[in-house]
């Protein structure tokens, strides 16, 4: 390994990563048009994929605020806004190390609902919630993981319990080879357990849709975005959520999510 390519994983690490990959800019050239590393900056030679571990027991714990021994907030702060945070601090340090190398370096946010703004009026139209740029496809790309039937990136150290960034530099570092172990994801074998326990049920057993990663092609369940936001907002059973509400029937809409989440009448966070 090259020595600037070493030094990168090795500090990355250091700060606090717990996986770093390293991908060529092709790998991700059959992302959409406007989503591609090289549509934000064109030198773009290389991308950085790293993945923060979120401690297992949290997950244990999850459960319905009325059960006294279970609890979310765990979870809320140590697997999402604090990891997001130290992510963001890892690739913050390393974009202007590089920088200061001389190489263009970019990195975007963690997904957070910000991150999916610029989209949000295709979002009412379509149902799909949109950001920028792909962490999970950049965490395939490197060889960190591979997808899941509920469209996560999954590695075979910690499942689904990471929470990925990325860095886009014009470094040409040398590249970690894609995942090519034993399948993370076996439908075949839990019956696509995803679906069927997913509180909104956002996820299709039966429908899936394909990308191209590498040369590679995943295919993973048809995901309803909106119906999952409901799950994620605490508003239904199964998700933390105190009130009797029932999702509307049928794909999920933006503007009924909006309605709902506002009537106080129909949801009790």
């Amino acid at each position: 390994m090259d020595k600037l390519t070493k030094s990168v994983i090795d500090k990355l690490l250091e700060w606090g990563a717990d996986l770093v990959g390293i991908a060529p800019v092709e790998r991700l050239n059959n992302a959409p048009e406007g989503h591609r590393p090289t549509d934000f900056m064109p030198e773009c030679k290389t991308v950085i994929s790293i993945g923060l571990h979120i401690f297992d027991e949290m997950a244990t714990v999850w459960g319905e605020q009325a059960e006294m021994k279970k609890t979310m907030t765990p979870y809320l702060f140590y697997g999402y806004g604090l990891t997001n945070i130290e992510s963001s601090r890892i690739v913050n340090r390393m974009a202007k190390a590089l920088e200061y190398k001389g190489y263009r370096t970019l990195a975007f946010l963690p997904t957070w609902t910000t991150s999916m703004a610029k989209y949000f009026d295709t979002t009412i139209e379509t149902g799909e919630w949109k950001a920028e740029f792909s962490h999970r496809h950049a965490a395939v790309a490197s060889g960190i993981a591979e997808f899941g039937w509920n469209g996560l990136a999954l590695t075979p150290e910690f499942g689904s319990m990471q929470r990925y960034n990325s860095l886009l530099t014009s470094a040409e570092l040398e590249p970690t080879p894609m995942y090519d172990g034993p399948k993370v994801c076996r439908p075949d074998l839990c019956d696509h357990k995803c679906s069927k326990i997913c509180p909104a049920e956002a996820i299709s057993k039966d429908e899936f849709q394909s990308c191209t990663v590498g040369g590679k092609e995943f295919k993973y369940g048809v995901h309803d975005n909106i119906r999952c936001s409901y799950a994620i907002s605490a508003m239904i059973k199964g998700a933390g959520g105190k009130s009797e509400f029932t999702l509307p029937e049928g794909p999920g809409k933006l503007l009924t999510l909006v309605e709902d989440s506002l009537a106080g009448d129909k949801v009790h966070m």
